[in-house]
């Protein structure tokens, strides 16, 4: 009897490390998928790479003091492309997850073609997994302020 009690609690813990193995698998997995994500969108160039990203119920809040759906965001982007010259990388990039979303938080910097830094911006990005993929569902940013220690 006692033995059959340690081999079932072995059988559990084992059980238990499995799964706690697999979800720590999953949420790497998930998490590069997101990265990766952020990666194409912030350097994308045509509406086919936006339209796949982000959801049919995506919504943008903008400083104009409105919400810009999928339609409206692709529209008003292709039409308004950074210059060619212009780089825009990553910092600070964090993702969080609660079950079927993800939150990407991050800083975007631009920089003009010799390299001087021309902006930032701090953007959060939520993301659904809807049938095995991830889609952009809601998308804010604002310009972040310069760091004048003069006032």
């Amino acid at each position: 009897m006692r033995k059959t009690a340690i081999l079932l609690l072995i059988v559990f813990v084992g059980f238990l490390w499995r799964a706690t193995s697999a979800r720590s698998q999953d949420a790497d997995s998930d998490k590069k998928q997101l990265i990766a994500l952020e990666e194409e969108w912030l350097h994308a160039r045509d509406a086919a790479t936006l339209d796949r990203i982000l959801a049919t119920d995506f919504v943008h809040p903008v400083a104009a003091g409105i919400f810009l759906t999928k339609d409206q965001h692709i529209g008003w982007y292709v039409k308004h492309l950074p210059p060619a010259t212009r780089a825009t990388r990553f910092d600070q990039l964090q993702v969080r997850f609660y079950s079927d979303t993800g939150i990407v938080n991050g800083l975007v910097i631009a920089s003009d073609e010799s390299g001087k830094e021309t902006g930032r911006s701090i953007s959060t990005d939520v993301f659904i997994r809807r049938d095995g993929r991830w889609q952009a569902v809601n998308a804010q940013e604002n310009q972040v302020q310069s760091r004048d220690t003069g006032h």
